[in-house]
């Protein structure tokens, strides 16, 4: 009688714990460009640990199909996704791809990077002003794949990829100077812009037709992009 007692009541404070990790957690999943979507059709997972309860901050955890951490830090809605304090991303393999910290969803601070054998791709200075909303990225210093490193203290060489956009140019200061060129896979566009401290002045966009697009500010480039119709050359 004592032992069936006993195991009513185990049955039950598991059953209240488990309903009380359920109620404080939640867990969606992700499809490649972090939309929202079913299981199994899925590409990642995220866990909001504390989404029942009434705070200023929110933890929140990505996590790969094969389990591993994906991306982890704190977000200040626990509906969406808005970026506060230090935030460290994986590759699929486990090893760390970066560190960077965020203010109000906006980068601020050191970031930085590691290739995925572990070597350091860069290191970043990000300044976010929440009066004037503005921000600045500085590159202070860069790694090639073969551990080269071509930007030094603000200066050199650099080139990244973000997506399926590629491109390479010079930095000065920390900033991009000068002429830069790239090429926008998944568009089938290639670009070359005109940088001055930093600012984009300038630039032509050549589509797979040979049709050339100009524009002089980085609004008429992401319009480009998006398929509206500007003037052609």
């Amino acid at each position: 009688m004592k032992k069936s007692i006993l195991f009513i009541l185990l049955v039950i404070i598991s059953t209240g714990l488990s309903a009380q990790i359920n109620m404080v957690s939640k867990k969606i999943f992700l499809d490649s460009l972090n939309h929202e979507t079913t299981s199994p059709n899925f590409t990642y997972t995220r866990v909001i640990t504390n989404y029942s309860q009434k705070a200023t901050r929110y933890v929140v955890t990505d996590f790969y199909k094969n389990g591993r951490k994906k991306m982890t830090g704190a977000t200040l809605d626990r509906d969406i996704l808005k970026k506060d304090g230090e935030f460290i991303c994986y590759y699929k393999n486990g090893a760390k791809e970066s560190v960077v910290n965020y203010s109000e969803d906006h980068k601020s601070g050191k970031e930085i990077s590691w290739y995925e054998n572990q070597s350091k791709k860069w290191e970043k200075q990000h300044f976010w002003d929440p009066k004037t909303k503005k921000s600045q990225t500085l590159i202070l210093n860069f790694w090639d794949a073969n551990k080269n490193q071509t930007v030094v203290d603000g200066n050199g060489e650099y080139e990244e990829t973000d997506g399926s956009i590629t491109q390479k140019g010079v930095i000065k200061d920390g900033l991009k100077e000068g002429i830069w060129r790239g090429n926008d896979n998944a568009r089938k566009i290639s670009f070359i812009d005109n940088y001055n401290k930093g600012i984009l002045i300038s630039g032509i966009s050549i589509d797979e037709k040979n049709v050339q697009f100009s524009y002089s500010s980085l609004n008429e480039k992401q319009n480009i992009n998006r398929g509206s119709k500007l003037k052609g050359n």
